[in-house]
């Protein structure tokens, strides 16, 4: 009884590492060799079904292997250009100011003391009534003489009254607030450009490390 054929080596131990692209096509085309070697064999000498089945099962991870190879590399390099064009995005963004609007909603309480120490002129306009009964006492020469007098009339006054103010006035309220104030970031400041920096650059690594 002849010895079986013995397996090539590409078939013989699979290749769990990842290859280049320009190795794959050399796989393919070298097992597509192989293959053909063993169809030439199996004329000279019938291969056992186990091998056979060996050989194809072999085959068919070998071109799983490729195009799932294949796929990861496509999927890294375009991950790696988005990350690229991020990292961009980021250092243009140092040079974009930040524009945005705060609303504030908000009851503003007030408690202050104020002093007040002013002096002041009071104008006095007004028509005092006067309705009185008095008695008036008169010298006769003979005595004296009290004379009723009943007296109903309307005096007007007109004068300026000098008042010196000098105290202090608690003011203690609340004073609701609502308005839009407009803020301006300037993201390429000392303050942020450190940050936006540091996220690039992590970016960066991220990219290389793919």
């Amino acid at each position: 009884m002849s010895n079986p054929p013995e397996l090539p080596a590409r078939l013989a131990v699979p290749s769990d590492a990842a290859a280049p692209d320009g190795d794959l096509a050399a796989d393919v085309a070298a097992l597509a060799a192989d293959v053909a070697a063993l169809r030439e064999r199996e004329h000279a000498g019938r291969l056992r079904p186990l091998e056979v089945v060996l050989i194809v099962l072999l085959g068919v991870s070998l071109l799983v292997h490729a195009l799932t190879v294949s796929q990861l590399l496509r999927v890294r390099g375009t991950l790696r250009d988005e990350l690229d064009r991020l990292a961009a995005r980021v250092a243009a963004a140092k040079g974009t100011p930040l524009s945005y609007t705060l609303p504030i909603d908000q009851r503003l309480p007030v408690n202050v003391d104020v002093p007040i120490k002013q002096n002041i002129t009071l104008p006095v306009n007004l028509t005092v009534p006067i309705k009185q009964n008095i008695t008036l006492p008169i010298n006769t020469g003979l005595g004296t003489v009290d004379l009723p007098i009943a007296l109903d009339t309307t005096v007007p006054i007109s004068t300026s009254v000098p008042i010196a103010l000098d105290q202090t006035l608690n003011i203690s309220t609340t004073v609701p607030i609502r308005l839009d104030v407009p803020l301006r970031i300037d993201l390429g400041s000392p303050q942020l450009a450190p940050y936006l920096d540091q996220l690039r650059d992590r970016l960066i690594e991220l990219r290389d490390s793919l």
